[in-house]
């Protein structure tokens, strides 16, 4: 099993977007299977990483999510992407053919990374947090969205 392949989706999908993002800062080969090296976390903070190719689980990384644990995190996989970056550029062509298929988007349709990343965002939030956005966009946003979702979902 690869590192990409144990991490969660979304460890997987923000250790992409932390490789695209440039977050880490270095990284060096220890042995064949071994590689070291520095990732910008969403704080600020920088991580030391370490990733074993041939025990995955064996990796690790300073981070308060993977720190003693055998969790793949968003820093192990934007390590691995930078080693092996066709990996990470596989990895999003997979995610994109998926989403072309559950969507059906249409081939001549462009396709538009922040469509893209706003939908496998959606897909793995829970239905409270789904609850708690559609909330913020109806009473924060224009008014004409208020009414607009009153008109089409609540009849009134």
């Amino acid at each position: 099993m690869s590192i990409v392949s144990l991490a969660s989706e979304q460890s997987a999908w923000r250790g992409y977007e932390y490789w695209r993002d440039k977050k880490v800062v270095c990284f060096t080969q220890n042995s064949d299977e071994s590689y070291s090296g520095v990732v910008s976390g969403s704080d600020g903070k920088q991580y030391q990483v370490m990733i074993n190719l041939a025990h995955p689980r064996k990796s690790s990384c300073t981070c308060p999510h993977a720190a003693g644990r055998q969790i793949i995190c968003k820093h192990k996989v934007a390590l691995y992407f930078s080693v092996f970056p066709n990996e990470a550029e596989e990895y999003f062509r997979q995610w994109k053919d998926e989403w072309d298929d559950i969507e059906d988007v249409d081939e001549e349709d462009e396709w538009d990374e922040r469509e893209f990343r706003v939908l496998q965002r959606i897909q793995h939030m829970s239905r409270d947090e789904l609850q708690q956005a559609l909330c913020q966009l109806l009473f924060d946003g224009p008014a004409w969205q208020f009414d607009r979702f009153i008109e089409e979902y609540v009849g009134l």
